[in-house]
């Protein structure tokens, strides 16, 4: 069986991942991972029985044996084969890897906030669009470990991470899993084809948009006509601009009283109400996870005016944009938690 497909079933992997950002209980990865607590359970022994884990009242990672026994399987797809031996794809020593994380410690360097990178996956695994391109980030940026020396090299190891991490979370979601794995042998195989930091770039927007979609479509399909679907997909992608109904019917080639019965009978919602919900859903998110002021984001979401979408927002949230932004603003989440 092909390693990714291996890292995919894997939970090992998704907790490996979590103990390399955060030191976790049991309980902890459980609640993260949405995993029944005998499979938890069964992959902290294995891993404590590999000594890739230890354990201290809390799980931790020993940094230089993991990387080499899981890093390195998913550098495989991505790193140019020895042209002595012909052999199979390989990492770095193990040597230049604990220099590497020694380096990092000094410099005090740290990964992108895990609960951003969590809150990014949760969105693609219940198909919120309009999570996902708000909290969408290219790879490679500040925060982002280096994987190795070469920077091409270096962003296709990550996007090999993202489309493992992406797979698991869609198939816990509901999608086939000989469809998930299907689509991340495509992006893969796609990943290893690219010549440049733009083409990784259109890669990765391509496949989590992929993913994204088809995981709404799986939640939509169980409960929504066909129209009521294309409606909301129409709406997910104008939500920046002002969205009228008169558009939408127009889109669908409906009359207007008719898409409107229709929609308030499956969504549950007046037409303007949803659209509002959605705005203020994604403003909430950009008040969490961005740096754009109130004010930005209203005018970015096309509100009338800054005092209605305070009001609508509160009206939503039970607070204030300003308010929303001081409890639950994650900038500096990682720091904070490294140096208590």
């Amino acid at each position: 069986m092909e390693v990714f497909r291996l890292l995919s079933q894997d939970i090992t992997h998704d907790i490996l991942k979590i103990l390399s950002h955060n030191n976790s209980t049991k309980e902890q990865l459980i609640l993260l991972l949405h995993t029944p607590e005998e499979k938890i359970k069964d992959a902290l022994n294995s891993l404590l029985d590999a000594g890739l884990i230890k354990r201290d009242g809390i799980y931790y990672i020993t940094c230089s044996e993991t990387i080499e026994n899981t890093v390195a399987k998913l550098m495989r797809y991505c790193s140019p084969k020895s042209e002595e031996d012909g052999g199979p794809y390989r990492l770095d020593t193990k040597e230049s890897l604990e220099k590497y994380f020694l380096i990092n410690q000094r410099n005090e360097t740290y990964h992108a906030s895990f609960e951003r990178e969590l809150a990014f996956y949760e969105s693609v695994r219940s198909g919120n669009l309009e999570s996902v391109k708000t909290l969408y980030t290219k790879l490679g940026g500040e925060g982002f470990g280096m994987l190795s020396a070469d920077p091409l090299r270096n962003l296709k190891y990550h996007l090999v991470v993202s489309i493992a991490m992406i797979t698991r979370f869609c198939i816990n979601g509901g999608m086939l899993p000989e469809k998930a794995y299907c689509l991340s042998d495509t992006y893969v195989m796609k990943t290893d084809e690219c010549k440049s930091r733009e083409e990784i770039d259109e890669v990765h927007y391509e496949m989590t948009i992929d993913f994204t979609r088809r995981m709404r479509q799986i939640q939509n399909r169980r409960i929504y006509s066909k129209p009521i679907i294309n409606s909301l997909d129409y709406i997910s992608d104008n939500l920046h601009n002002r969205i009228l109904i008169q558009d939408v019917a127009d889109f669908l080639s409906l009359s207007v009283p008719y898409f409107s019965r229709l929609f308030k009978e499956e969504i549950g919602f007046t037409f303007s109400e949803y659209v509002t919900v959605k705005k203020i859903e994604v403003a909430a998110n950009m008040l969490q996870f961005s740096d754009y002021s109130a004010v930005e984001i209203s005018n970015l979401f096309n509100f009338s005016s800054h005092s209605y979408f305070i009001k609508v927002f509160k009206k939503h949230m039970g607070m204030t944009p300003k308010e929303y932004r001081r409890n639950y603003y994650t900038v500096g989440w990682m720091n904070d938690r490294l140096t208590r």
